[in-house]
């Protein structure tokens, strides 16, 4: 692909993730009853961060979200689809999604159908020159879940840091369960992401 057109592509998908993480953050203040936390979802922070990483033509940072968000984004996608199918939810995960609420809202959450595949490619089309990206994930998950701690009330649950967001649990402290469960997830899918090799340089 001729540079001119990838680099048209990759800005396109960086407004548009840029365009979406600014909206929700817009929607989340307009909304009174939210008050300011949710600012704080991680899948917002994240798409503020792959347009950054599409615009800045950033392999590295586009991966470091992708492997933050491409495991619960599969279940979500899961439960939304069983949802679509059966008329009621697997994991317990899209229940909002079918009540009556904020179109726009909707609409915006809408991206976890396509955040991770149109990640994959801005990756495929940028290639990767590192592989330890995980660490910045590892970095920015554990500061994201002390802030949500300490800035939101269990009410909110912003990020499911106070209780679990799904019907399902291991049994073990609430706070242990999260951090193993984060980071198997993240390590999980940086060894997917580094073991295809088209997202790598040559």
């Amino acid at each position: 692909m001729k540079e001119r057109i990838k680099n048209i592509i990759l800005n396109f998908i960086g407004f548009v993730f840029l365009l979406l993480g600014i909206a929700a953050i817009i929607n989340t203040i307009s909304n009174a009853e939210l008050g300011l936390a949710p600012i704080l979802w991680m899948s917002y922070i994240s798409l503020i961060l792959l347009g950054i990483g599409a615009l800045k033509k950033d392999g590295f940072l586009i991966a470091s979200q992708i492997i933050i968000l491409g495991i619960p984004y599969v279940f979500w996608n899961i439960d939304f689809y069983y949802y679509l199918i059966n008329g009621r939810t697997l994991f317990g995960i899209v229940d909002y999604f079918f009540v009556p609420g904020s179109f726009i809202g909707k609409l915006i959450s809408s991206q976890h159908l396509f955040t991770i595949p149109v990640s994959l490619y801005s990756l495929y089309l940028i290639k990767l020159k590192r592989n330890d990206f995980w660490k910045v994930s590892f970095l920015q998950v554990a500061a994201v879940f002390f802030v949500t701690r300490l800035a939101t009330s269990p009410e909110k649950n912003v990020n499911c840091v106070f209780k679990s967001c799904t019907n399902f649990n291991f049994g073990l402290p609430y706070i242990l369960e999260w951090f193993l469960v984060y980071f198997a997830m993240v390590l999980f899918a940086n060894l997917i992401i580094n073991r295809i090799k088209i997202f790598t340089k040559n």
